[in-house]
């Protein structure tokens, strides 16, 4: 346990910047250092690495702290479908909640440094901390709206989904302290479009639309939003 602990960086649960969006949200500050002597840091996972496999098991609550994955899940046929963008400061786990197993898989998109609460260590830490099972099924509750947000824009135009993800995109990437009008696409056209349920050729269109009409700008994978009002709208 000493060993562990003085692996860990200077940066903790109570210091780090991402402390509005990540578990401790809602935590009382005592709570807070109470998790920060229990969770792993500079958990580092290259572009393509795998973080935990479908069918594994429930390893714990897993964040984010820079970087950005992929969260997957197979059909029938084996064919690959996106279920969600992890950008910093965002959870990964919840799939091996209920069952104690992973539903999906979690891939890096590029590198990545996580921070790991294992599961032996959350049950201690729900056990005594007052609200964190609240704050944890608050987090798992905020993921399922979000995903039936999803659901409910899919069935929207092709060009609305891409301008709703380029939107949202940018207004996650604000909430983080990013530039909200320029940033770097750590995602194909393929997996955009795998994600929205489009082709990657109806993806690059929609891209070379919006940059006709002068909504957007792109260069390799920056983009730049020249008018969100007109993309949001």
């Amino acid at each position: 346990m000493a060993n562990e602990q003085t692996s860990y960086s200077a940066v903790t649960c109570v210091n780090c910047n991402l402390d509005k969006l990540c578990i401790p949200k809602g935590l009382d500050p005592s709570d807070v250092g109470e998790l920060a002597l229990r969770v792993n840091r500079n958990n580092i996972r290259q572009k393509g690495e795998v973080i935990y496999h479908a069918g594994s098991t429930f390893r714990g609550i897993i964040a984010l702290r820079s970087g950005s994955a992929k969260l997957l899940s197979y059909d029938g046929d084996g064919n690959e479908l996106i279920v969600d963008f992890i950008l910093p400061g965002e959870l990964l786990g919840f799939d091996g909640f209920a069952k104690q197993t992973h539903n999906c898989t979690a891939i890096a998109l590029e590198t990545v440094n996580f921070c790991h609460l294992p599961a032996y260590r959350l049950d201690m830490l729900v056990g005594n901390t007052s609200n964190l099972s609240h704050i944890l099924l608050q987090r798992s509750c905020d993921q399922f709206d979000f995903q039936v947000q999803k659901a409910l824009f899919n069935r929207r135009t092709a060009e609305e989904r891409v301008a709703y993800f380029i939107v949202a995109l940018s207004d996650r990437l604000k909430l983080r302290g990013y530039s909200e009008m320029e940033f770097r696409f750590s995602m194909s056209r393929e997996e955009i479009g795998n994600y929205l349920g489009i082709t990657q050729e109806t993806v690059s269109r929609i891209f070379h639309h919006f940059q006709a009409m002068n909504m957007i700008e792109i260069k390799a994978k920056r983009l730049k939003i020249i008018d969100k009002k007109k993309l949001s709208s």
